[in-house]
């Protein structure tokens, strides 16, 4: 399952953070993305908490066909 499974994949709510750090003028996060997004099948030491589920209190994204 490793192997055809990333570890990192782009979940909604680090995107958004990312986008709301980049209106600040602030890339740091978008950078990080970008580099953990480059090799998501590899561990990446430092990085666990990118390869969690959202946290409970974030609300769930609905998305249609037509989205």
């Amino acid at each position: 399952m490793d192997k055809v499974n990333p570890k990192y994949i782009l979940r909604n709510h680090l995107a958004q953070d990312a986008i709301v750090r980049a209106q600040q003028r602030d890339y740091s996060e978008l950078e990080r993305l970008l580099q953990l997004l480059r090799h998501p099948f590899d561990e990446q030491p430092g990085m666990e908490s990118y390869a969690l589920p959202a946290p409970s209190d974030e609300p769930p994204v609905v998305v249609s066909c037509s989205s």
